[in-house]
């Protein structure tokens, strides 16, 4: 049986395609710009119905839905990475929702960027799609090609995409996005700011019956300039944020939809190959470092591909993103005794330019729930202790780092603790009832965005990341 929170969504999703002014609300807006209220009569006034979903943008905590058995899974989600979706409230927390599109409409998100951070993006996904009759729907959640990120989206300062206008059109059909837009700058809005996140119509499978696919928009955000910035950014959405729905209340004459967008390739042929011998010297100084335990190794490998594999396999690729890549390593049991720990360790990919920034997470395996983890910046000279020889200039490339559930006192700069599992600001409560840190755990490892070509470095021009399991 699904998840409650998605049954939800599908079955409020429904209802919308029914009848789209469902999600109106009490119709009170928050919108502070009056173009919004411009752009909208005006589209109407070229045959569109138009419905403005209330307080349909913001944050979603996926501890809290998970741990308290809303979903069955958190995603695999970047533990210190917040997420902000189209979305609707549901048992006092905020729930993403899900769309059906024909493959004339529209939605249309209307709001600003976020401060200064070192990555965001707007990704469309697929979420579930029909599996045949008397089958639950199937979930594949696959992006729908490149991301909209901070290094090619449309506002007024492309140099500095932080804090600006942004308005993203999610639509199949070339005709309907050039209406759109053309009614925006009617209504005011520069054309900068004007952004199309194409729907290919040959992959996802458009209209609003149960056979069509349920469609999400989500915004990522990692390494904020300034957490408070950040912080009232996200809490601040129903301000700044308006979502239209857009659909014609008769069919169109004519289609004209958009073909699959051309993916941004990724790699450069450059490789971090010529750190392969350091990095195995690191290995072998990490335990000697460490005598008198058990070494166990924990080599990484592929965790996600990308979309495509979703749509071809059918495989579930829980909301990832071409932006990065994803590893992970096998499950395993990480004891609560200061002599039961790991000691995480790689190449630092921003510190070889071959990604805008890396991190790695600590996840619980059954709930796929990142715990907590550990990026690039904060991981700079941690490899700087271990004596690697000819080696030792290229420490500065590398990281090493202790993970345990008691660090026996070490600084947050060599060890990173997990006491429990962090659920935040919760209204079901502060604890986790459906995991502990006793249960199966894994490690994930991404890589988000190669400098020079604006997408996720290739799998095979990095050194993947390991890690060794110590135990007495």
């Amino acid at each position: 049986m699904k998840a409650k929170i998605m049954l939800f969504a599908i079955m409020l999703a429904g209802l919308v395609a029914a009848n789209p002014a469902f999600a109106q609300g009490d119709g009170k807006f928050h919108v502070i710009d009056k173009r919004v209220d411009v752009f909208q009569k005006q589209l109407e006034q070229q045959g569109f119905k138009v419905t403005r979903w209330a307080d349909a943008f913001g944050p979603v905590n996926l501890a809290c839905w998970v741990c308290n058995g809303l979903t069955d899974t958190a995603f695999g989600n970047n533990a210190a990475a917040p997420y902000q979706v189209i979305s609707e409230p549901y048992e006092g927390v905020r729930v993403g929702r899900e769309m059906q599109l024909e493959p004339y409409d529209a939605v249309i998100f209307i709001g600003k960027t976020p401060p200064p951070v070192a990555y965001f993006s707007y990704t469309g996904f697929v979420y579930s799609r029909y599996d045949g009759e008397g089958k639950d729907r199937k979930e594949i959640f696959s992006s729908i090609g490149d991301t909209i990120n901070h290094s090619r989206i449309n506002t007024v300062d492309k140099k500095h995409p932080f804090d600006k206008d942004v308005i993203v059109v999610m639509t199949a059909d070339q005709g309907t996005n050039a209406s759109v837009l053309h009614e925006a700058m009617r209504a005011g809005f520069p054309q900068s700011i004007m952004n199309t996140m194409v729907v290919p119509s040959s992959v996802v499978k458009l209209g609003k019956d149960e056979k069509a696919d349920t469609l999400i928009f989500v915004q990522r955000m990692y390494l904020p300039g300034n957490q408070d910035d950040l912080d009232n950014y996200m809490n601040t959405s129903s301000q700044w944020a308006s979502v239209l729905y857009v659909t014609y209340p008769e069919k169109p004459a004519k289609l004209d939809p958009y073909p699959a967008p051309q993916m941004l390739v990724r790699g450069t042929g450059k490789t971090e190959t010529d750190l392969m011998p350091a990095l195995d010297r690191l290995e072998s100084a990490i335990v000697t470092a460490n005598p008198g335990y058990q070494a166990e190794k924990l080599q990484s490998g592929i965790w996600l591909l990308e979309w495509l594999d979703g749509f071809q396999r059918g495989t579930n690729l829980i909301g990832e993103c071409r932006d990065t890549v994803y590893l992970k390593t096998a499950d395993f049991k990480l004891g609560s005794s200061p002599e039961d720990f790991l000691v995480v360790f790689g190449v630092n990919h921003e510190a070889t330019g071959k990604a805008t920034y890396s991190n790695f997470t600590l996840y619980h395996a059954a709930m796929e729930l990142g715990l907590a983890g550990k990026n690039s910046r904060e991981i700079i000279g941690t490899a700087d202790r271990y004596d690697l020889g000819k080696y030792q200039a290229m420490s500065k490339q590398l990281y090493a780092l202790k993970v345990a559930r008691d660090c026996g006192g070490l600084p947050a700069t060599e060890c990173l603790e997990v006491r429990q599992i962090p659920v935040g600001n919760c209204p079901f409560g502060d604890c986790c009832p459906r995991g502990s840190l006793d249960d199966d755990l894994f490690l994930g490892f991404r890589a988000y965005v190669e400098p020079e070509t604006g997408v996720g470095p290739y799998w095979f021009e990095i050194l993947w990341d390991r890690a060794i399991h110590f135990k007495k």
